[in-house]
């Protein structure tokens, strides 16, 4: 005959069943205690990423800015640029070609221009395309003057669209007699309405003034699609609630429902 009393019995079995089932669902009757913490349990289902807060262009680091076209009015200075550009590309070569233009050999005077020719494209290559793709789309005379080489699609130029525009030279700066070279392009950038000779047609480039707020510009009337411009939607977190919890508790004098359970009507002897 066990002396435990009975409500200690009764209070011993609730623990033990509790706490050996700490998922089951609750008893009916008995309110559910299982709260959201955030944590729900087993997999939760794949979200969709919704689109970036969209907020200030230029206060967001790698967001591009838009570019308008009146900062693309840099023709005065465009061609001051050009000026000093040439004169440097073509300072070493001149310098060059000196000991041979002195002799009086016909084959050192042409030698003396394929070596000239060779050093100025050489020279033209890296500092046209590579020096201007390392420095963002600036060279020296872009720098002292405040000018910038962009993409009209968006962002800095790439090396391909510097190559392009360095190769198209050969027409922009016709006639080549100093101090009126480039004179066809610029009648183009005068005849262009975004200001663009031909290289920068080829190559979908234009040359903007370059601020110091202006870290990845971006044409305004270029055909872009931005996809964090959207309207911002919250992600929507799951709320998982026990089995027990999504159903009612039964009612009493349901079918079902055994005598001595919690919720249950008195017992009928």
């Amino acid at each position: 005959m066990s002396t435990m009393p009975e409500g200690d019995a009764a209070g011993q079995q609730g623990n033990t069943q509790h706490g050996t089932h700490p998922g089951a669902p609750p008893q009916a009757g008995v309110p559910s205690q299982e709260q959201y913490t955030g944590r729900p349990h087993g997999p939760v289902p794949a979200q969709s990423r919704g689109s970036e807060p969209s907020g200030d262009p230029g206060s967001q680091p790698g967001r591009a800015t838009p570019v308008t076209r009146p900062e693309t009015r840099v023709t005065g200075r465009r061609v001051v640029q050009y000026l000093i550009d040439a004169f440097l590309v073509g300072l070493i070569p001149s310098l060059v070609s000196i000991p041979f233009d002195q002799s009086d050999s016909t084959f050192i005077h042409v030698l003396g221009g394929i070596v000239s020719f060779a050093i100025f494209v050489l020279i033209g290559l890296m500092y046209w395309v590579i020096f201007a793709h390392r420095q963002n789309g600036q060279t020296l005379g872009m720098k002292l003057l405040g000018l910038r080489i962009i993409s009209k699609g968006g962002g800095q130029a790439s090396m391909a669209q510097l190559f392009i525009r360095w190769i198209c030279l050969i027409f922009d700066a016709i006639p080549y007699t100093w101090p009126f070279t480039g004179l066809v392009g610029f009648i183009v950038i005068l005849c262009s309405r975004d200001r663009q000779r031909i290289g920068d047609h080829l190559a979908g480039t234009l040359v903007i003034a370059a601020g110091s707020t202006v870290r990845s510009p971006q044409y305004a009337g270029a055909r872009t699609q931005d996809a964090g411009t959207g309207p911002s939607q919250p992600p929507i977190e799951p709320r998982q609630q026990s089995a027990g919890a999504q159903q009612p508790p039964p009612q009493q004098g349901q079918p079902g429902m055994q005598p001595g359970e919690p919720g249950a009507g008195p017992s009928q002897k």
